[in-house]
């Protein structure tokens, strides 16, 4: 079966479509196809003006129809010039080092931190001349909640703990970093808890881990598993 396609304008559609009803035609293409096919007087002159006719629609629609598509065609050029900027943005971002924050910068948050943290709280004493580093001062506290730092860049402060080794837990509130020995403990003891009631396996954890334990329960980071009968670090 062989398809004709024949683009009309509105006006000649609406002008076809009510000869057609008038006709009795419920199609407009049956319209059409009967009026192809019924015998001329003379079928070469008939042949010769349905194709002028073609031609010349096919010709007013092209000019109408590019017309139209003109602005578009503008806009979408502008588009694709927006999108290849954002493009080769984002493969600047990407080839920049994670969270591009340079070592000038995370110096100056430990030096931060250093000045806004109680020294007599760490277990191992200061020497004389010595500078602690952000992992030494995590070491030593074990678990750093950002919600308690006061630093104007706590993101080059976690990227440098998360690059150095600290285990780092995203919450929706904040970030939570933990030495790695802080954690394996934390995750051992948190196996070893048979109550499924989160006060009571509170009370099986020392301060720190208790503070840590309810943070992440209030945002169901972590749950009681019921088949194992212990709870279960997610985050």
């Amino acid at each position: 079966m062989k398809t004709i396609i024949i683009k009309l304008s509105d006006e000649e559609y609406k002008e076809i479509e009510e000869k057609a009803r008038k006709e009795g035609y419920t199609l407009v293409s049956e319209y059409v196809r009967t009026l192809l096919l019924s015998s001329p007087q003379s079928p070469s002159s008939s042949s010769l003006n349905v194709n002028e006719l073609a031609s010349q629609i096919s010709s007013k629609l092209e000019r109408k129809v590019q017309d139209l598509l003109n602005p578009f065609t503008a806009q979408i050029e502008d588009l694709k010039r927006k999108t290849a900027e954002i493009i080769e943005k984002i493969d600047e971002i990407e080839s920049k080092p994670a969270k591009n924050f340079n070592e000038e910068e995370e110096e100056k948050e430990e030096k931060n931190l250093r000045r806004n943290l109680d020294q007599s709280k760490f277990e191992q004493p200061r020497k004389e001349g010595e500078r602690k580093t952000a992992m030494d001062i995590l070491n030593e506290q074990g678990v750093v909640f950002e919600s308690e730092l006061k630093l104007r860049n706590t993101d080059a402060y976690f990227s440098k703990l998360e690059r150095e080794g600290a285990k780092v837990i995203y919450l929706e509130k904040e970030r939570i970093a933990m030495s790695q020995e802080f954690y394996d403990n934390f995750v051992r003891k948190l196996k070893e808890i048979k109550t499924s009631d989160p006060e009571e396996a509170a009370s099986k954890l020392d301060p720190k881990e208790a503070k840590l334990f309810k943070k992440l329960v209030a945002e169901a980071s972590v749950i009681f598993d019921s088949d194992g009968k212990y709870w279960k670090l997610l985050a």
